[in-house]
């Protein structure tokens, strides 16, 4: 077999194994490790029919405390517990509207993206995002977090 064909079918081979990567890499799904990937759907045994008040079960105190935060991609809400102030907020970056993750060890939300953080408060703290995280009304019921998402 010739040099040159043999280099051929190599790049061949490389560009046709590399696709998968290419595919997986564009898709706008979340990874597994992301926060986004819990919910409060995992814990079947909560009510999350909204209250008279218009509040909605989210997880539990114990569940923030174990985990340090609660994510429910269905509301688009992630409660965060940062030295025992608890905030409920919109995790969709104001930049371009990735999912942001929850780094309890600095106390931020970061965008995955492109890297911009905000407080617990929702405020930027780094760009390129320019808008807060909206921040939701919550209320502790026995060991249930309730959000109202309005």
């Amino acid at each position: 077999m010739e040099r040159r064909k043999f280099l051929s079918w190599v790049g061949v081979g490389m560009l046709a194994s590399s696709l998968p990567v290419a595919i997986a890499a564009c898709s706008s799904e979340t990874s597994s490790s992301s926060p986004a990937e819990t919910s409060s759907s995992a814990t079947p045994e909560i009510d999350t029919t909204p209250d008279a008040e218009g509040f909605t079960a989210v997880g539990t105190n114990t569940e923030l405390t174990t985990k340090g935060f609660i994510y429910d991609k269905q509301l688009g809400v992630i409660i965060v517990s940062n030295g025992g102030s608890i905030a409920a907020l919109n995790p969709t970056c104001s930049h371009q509207g990735c999912d942001v993750d929850w780094k309890g060890n600095t106390g931020e939300l970061v965008c995955p993206c492109h890297g911009s953080k905000f407080g617990v408060d929702g405020a930027v703290l780094t760009g390129p995002a320019t808008e807060a995280l909206p921040v939701y009304e919550f209320k502790q019921e026995g060991d249930l977090i309730k959000v109202k998402i309005a």
